[in-house]
């Protein structure tokens, strides 16, 4: 059996979604990783310029996982969801990376201190990713199931709400300082990334909103 034949068997038998799913799963866990290690440094009083460089390998093997599905999907003839939700669901696990990354990269040009500020929003990022990836999980077996954990990550991801807390304390208090500047700049990268995630979800969930 040729290698091209081999593989449209495997698709006419639904092997290749087992791939997809182990593609996806690294995706959100890398993400997952990086989220951890930027609380671990904030928590830790680290400036996050020491964990910046681990930051940006993470984003490269989050790269590398979503170049190697978008070659397969190309090539495929089934997929676990529609071929379009799951070029979503994986651009927008990657735009949450690309962001962490981003913050950690400004954390570091901004010179700015490791507190817990960000703990928050990065916490809630952390568990929705968590969530997402069990609804990934489940679409190798049913994908019918993944709806119900792709719900839980989008209940799970509080990441906006912790920014709308943490900015109101920033800008609630005295005098408007370059670290309050600052501090509202990082705020965002972590609240973009907090919007693509529910995003992300809704690729899972049938009829869900359909975000570009």
């Amino acid at each position: 059996m040729t290698r091209r034949t081999k593989r449209w068997w495997n698709d006419l038998l639904g092997r290749s979604d087992g791939l997809f799913v182990d593609l996806l799963r690294q995706q959100t866990t890398v993400a997952a990783q990086a989220a951890r290690a930027l609380i671990d440094a904030q928590r830790d009083g680290r400036p996050a310029g020491q964990v910046c460089e681990e930051i940006v390998d993470l984003e490269h093997a989050g790269d590398d996982a979503r170049t190697e599905l978008l070659t397969e999907l190309a090539r495929a003839l089934t997929t676990p969801i529609d071929g379009e939700d799951l070029y979503r669901l994986s651009g927008f696990i990657d735009d949450v990376l690309d962001n962490l990354r981003d913050f950690a990269v400004e954390c570091d040009m901004y010179a700015a201190e490791p507190g817990e500020r960000f703990v928050a929003p990065l916490e809630a990022l952390a568990q929705g990713l968590d969530e997402l990836e069990r609804a990934i999980s489940r679409l190798e077996d049913d994908v019918t199931e993944a709806a119900g954990p792709a719900r839980a990550a989008k209940k799970a991801n509080e990441a906006r709400d912790a920014f709308h807390d943490e900015m109101a304390e920033l800008l609630g208090g005295g005098d408007v300082t370059m670290r309050t500047l600052r501090d509202r700049e990082l705020l965002r990268r972590l609240d973009v990334a907090g919007l693509r995630l529910p995003s992300a979800a809704d690729a899972l969930i049938p009829g869900g909103p359909q975000r570009g």
